[in-house]
């Protein structure tokens, strides 16, 4: 059993879940003015608030479900098992200290101590003998008269995880660890080795009416059929490291509790002895919750796999008198049960983490928890109790809610509050009037909202969806970045599409990307408009084509038709596509300088004299970047220093010793140059 985070905490963290990734609520939205919905109508949806006496069913309906009493259990950490008596009264096995507690209505009292860890099984045997499992000291007490009296120590046994009781009702099976046995208990307290497994625990045991004893372990997560004294089969190897619980239903058919956590968990240990056992099943503090499956085996054991959770471990199983299966969990204190559809229902939800125990007896029973340990009496089902309340809803911004509508068959009322903080407080404010039949909500506009349901008139009824109608406040979007770039060069600073000294010339692009960024808090969808203006001038013209509805947040701007020089992009971003015209939102930004430039730089001068090159280079509008020689059409382009040292302006001259280029004879020298926007020009001298 796992006691780690307090279960305020899980909801907290699933609130915030909730509102990080309400577009998931958000089923569409709608063309006019904005209008979006949250839809409840699955089990997801409908089980993520407060669920008071109320079921959720995976086909998406709620019910009205167990209505449950609360009575702390004192002086105790964690329940781990539980046992109705002939009376009525209900023994609770607690840890630490090892104490049995007695639930009679609401009121629990302390009833028996063993002096040990913890009590993990309890059990009734013929004549009303209750016998109590304890770890880690592999030791069973009976309890007489609210007394805890030795009754056999297991040799070689430091945890015993589960009793029951054979069919004779005077004998015991025990499971035991960390060598994986099953002990046969006698009535005298002498014990013997059942069987032995090659698994370090046996954590579970179920009698069958034919004496078929099945046991269930972990390391491998194997189930036996133990059939008699050292002979068993294994029934199957599932899924995951532990078979927590195994009930045996009065059909025959076998129910399984497999637990999966990546690793087997760690046992509680208290003495040196204990200290030294191998890892076991899961009791003991675990940060992280596992992954449960029920399975039930039919008479010729074939498996089906009838639920499964990824998001919780299972630590309880029990049978209704009606052989209906029902799982407490190890994470957010919840119970399930499933039918033969395989629609999985939640039938309580407790305020605490863990469900250590229950037992189901048509409205009757109890759910007994951990973190902290609460004794939970079923008083019945559905009564003015009944009340669902969903998760905290998050329009993202303040919202006006419209009409409230839901499917339901029979009567339910329902209600809503609003409020400005993701958490309900005393600033939330108050739940509007019941509400039988759809309408308009009344609740004030905020940010977040929740629905409440009643099930004061038909306790019969069953909701099966809530749908919310929302508007949010219209935000204009802000345009936080635009950047033009030319297409193919880098994005950032120094921009040029040079080509790598002495490779092939690159085509030069005409294309500038424009990209840009854009805050949208409500989520509207937006269009741009972009337009261009050379530096200096106040006139801007469209980039667009005409009648073009740009959404994506770039361009592909293509330049080729413009004069060089520098200019400025504008882009507008517009929540027209969302709003009427008088709500329309509006945000431009401009970009820095772009320089636009498709025109090659010249040769002003170019003569080679002997084996001294000299050139002048000019550009219209771009500084020089580079120029280089290759002789004879070979691709081997050589680069030469400017004669100021640097390659920093439109002007550039070139006075150069190519006698390491340009070998004696007659040769074709072939010189390049490159502006810094990769347009590039070639000429040719002869060397003789």
């Amino acid at each position: 059993m796992h006691f780690s985070l307090a279960k305020r905490a899980l909801r907290a963290a699933a609130i915030a879940s909730v509102i990080s990734g309400a577009s998931v609520l958000v089923a569409h939205e709608a063309q006019a003015v904005g209008t979006r919905t949250f839809v409840l109508d699955t089990l997801e949806k409908l089980s993520g608030g407060d669920l008071k006496g109320v079921a959720v069913s995976s086909d998406g309906a709620v019910r009205a479900g167990f209505t449950l009493g609360t009575a702390a259990i004192p002086d105790a950490t964690a329940t781990f098992s539980a046992l109705t008596l002939t009376d009525g009264s209900v023994l609770v096995g607690t840890s630490p200290g090892g104490k049995v507690y007695r639930a009679s209505g609401d009121q629990v009292t302390a009833f028996a101590d063993t002096g040990t860890l913890a009590v993990t099984s309890l059990v009734q045997g013929k004549g009303g003998a209750v016998f109590a499992a304890t770890m880690p000291d592999g030791k069973i007490f009976k309890l007489v008269q609210g007394r805890a009296e030795p009754f056999a120590t297991l040799p070689d046994t430091s945890h015993v995880w589960a009793l029951v009781v054979d069919k004779s009702g005077t004998g015991l099976f025990a499971a035991t660890g960390p060598e994986g046995k099953v002990f046969r208990v006698e009535p005298n307290g002498s014990s013997s080795v059942y069987y032995r497994s090659t698994e370090t625990h046996i954590v579970s045991l179920a009698l069958a009416d034919n004496g078929d004893l099945y046991a269930g372990s972990t390391g491998k997560g194997e189930i036996f059929r133990i059939t008699g004294p050292g002979r068993a089969t294994v029934l199957a190897n599932l899924p995951g490291e532990e078979i927590k619980a195994i009930a045996v239903a009065k059909t025959g058919h076998v129910w399984v509790v497999s637990n999966e956590y990546g690793e087997v968990p760690e046992p509680p240990r208290r003495s040196p002895a204990a200290a030294r056992t191998p890892p076991g099943p899961s009791t003991g503090p675990k940060l992280k919750a596992g992954k449960g499956a029920l399975y039930r085996f039919d008479a010729q054991g074939r498996s089906e796999r009838m639920m499964k959770h990824d998001d919780t471990h299972y630590l309880s199983l029990a049978l209704g008198d009606d052989g209906k299966p029902y799982v407490g969990t190890g994470a957010e204190g919840r119970v399930y049960t499933v039918d033969d559809n395989h629609v999985v229902t939640l039938v309580a939800d407790t305020d605490e983490r863990q469900v250590g125990a229950l037992a189901v007896a048509g409205n009757k029973g109890y759910v007994v928890t951990s973190d902290p340990p609460v004794f939970h009496r079923i008083l019945g089902r559905g009564g003015a109790d009944a009340v669902w309340t969903s998760k905290v809803l998050d329009a993202t911004l303040r919202a006006k809610f419209g009409a409230l509508s839901w499917r339901a068959t029979g009567s339910v009322e329902l209600s809503t509050r609003t409020g400005n903080t993701a958490v309900p407080d005393a600033t939330w404010g108050a739940w509007s009037s019941p509400m039988t039949a759809p309408g308009v909500i009344t609740s004030t506009p905020a940010r977040y909202v929740q629905v409440r349901a009643r099930w004061t008139r038909d306790a019969n009824a069953t909701l099966h969806e809530v749908t919310i109608p929302f508007v949010t406040d219209n935000v204009r979007p802000v345009v936080t970045d635009v950047t033009a770039v030319p297409k193919g060069g880098p994005t950032k600073e120094p921009a040029t599409t040079v080509p790598a000294s002495g490779g092939e010339i690159g085509k030069h692009d005409s294309v500038v990307k424009v990209s840009w960024k854009v805050e949208n808090a409500d989520n509207d969808p937006l269009r741009y408009r972009v337009s261009f203006a050379k530096e200096g001038q106040t006139i801007w013209r469209d980039a667009l084509k005409a009648d073009e509805v740009l959404t994506k947040t770039e361009l592909d701007w293509d330049t080729a038709a413009l004069p060089e020089g520098r200019y400025r992009v504008r882009v507008e971003a517009s929540d027209e596509l969302a709003n009427a015209p008088e709500q329309v939102q509006k945000h431009l930004l401009v970009s820095e300088v772009v320089l636009v430039d498709n025109t090659p730089p010249r040769f002003e001068r170019l003569e080679l004299a002997g084996r001294r090159l000299r050139a002048r280079v000019v550009d219209g509008t771009s500084p020089i970047a580079r120029v280089e020689v290759a002789i004879d059409g070979k691709l081997e382009w050589k680069p030469l220093a400017p004669a100021d040292g640097v390659f920093d302006t439109v002007d550039e001259a070139v006075d150069s010793d190519v006698s390491s280029v340009v070998p004696p004879g007659s040769h074709v020298v072939m010189v390049r140059a490159y502006d810094t926007t990769g347009n590039a020009i070639t000429r040719d001298v002869e060397a003789r």
